[in-house]
């Protein structure tokens, strides 16, 4: 008869818990360096993130001072008198061309703000409230390119066609450089200026753009504050 091999529970007792510690420990370490791994990956992607609204927030204050400077020259025509000729100075050139020929756009970066919305991206980020608040942020700038699009609509079928039918717009572009490239030499230098006279359509276009004008910066103030709140959070995430 053959005898049965006896089982050494003994041993089994002693190597069973040691096995089980073994795989649990490997599971342990893989987690480990996994999320070291993400970490690493969180903060470069934060880096990119602070560098990108940095530039943002620069690209921004242009943009909102121009508007401001636009609101500004509307104020300063409506407060002129019926029949009043603009002085010809470079100072009321300048607000003439703000006002009638000139609409900045934001056009804002996107390449790490792209990285964040994409899948791998937002599962990076673990500050929720960071998180939420660069989920927020491209339903701001549309909002804000939405008022942006009526101003440039304005500029190109209301108040330029306007001014061009009152006097030659070249020495209002000439006081822009950046729309000055590519403009003809008689255009932008005329040898001869007529006088331009506020009247009803004159302020009527005024007002108009005074309008929009406002919208644009009401929903610039939305985009500031965020662009301050989310450079806030990556300082304290990075510094941690």
């Amino acid at each position: 008869m053959t005898e049965t091999p006896r089982i050494a529970w003994k041993r089994l007792a002693i190597e069973a818990p040691v096995i089980v510690i073994s795989i649990l420990l490997a599971f342990a370490i893989d987690a480990w360096w996994e999320e070291r791994g993400e970490r690493k990956a969180e903060v470069v992607l934060l880096e990119r993130l602070r560098a990108d609204y940095i530039e943002i927030q620069s690209a921004l204050r242009v943009v909102e001072e121009e508007h401001r400077e636009a609101s500004e020259a509307c104020i300063f025509f409506m407060n002129m008198a019926p029949g009043e000729s603009l002085p010809a100075t470079p100072e009321v050139d300048r607000k003439v061309a703000l006002v009638f020929l000139a609409s900045r756009t934001f056009n804002p970066g996107s390449g790490a703000v792209a990285s964040f919305h994409s899948s791998e991206g937002a599962r990076l980020v673990r500050n929720q409230s960071l998180a939420d608040k660069l989920l927020a942020w491209s339903g701001l700038v549309e909002e804000l390119q939405e008022e942006e699009a009526n101003l440039q609509k304005g500029v190109a079928e209301r108040w330029t066609p306007f001014i061009a039918s009152r006097v030659n717009v070249g020495p209002y572009v000439a006081v822009l450089g950046d729309l000055m490239l590519g403009m003809p030499g008689r255009v932008s230098t005329p040898e001869q200026r007529a006088p331009l006279v506020v009247d009803n359509e004159f302020m009527n276009h005024v007002l108009d753009r005074f309008k929009w004008q406002q919208i644009a910066l009401r929903d610039i103030e939305p985009v500031r504050t965020a662009v301050e709140e989310i450079l806030s959070v990556l300082e304290e995430e990075l510094g941690n």
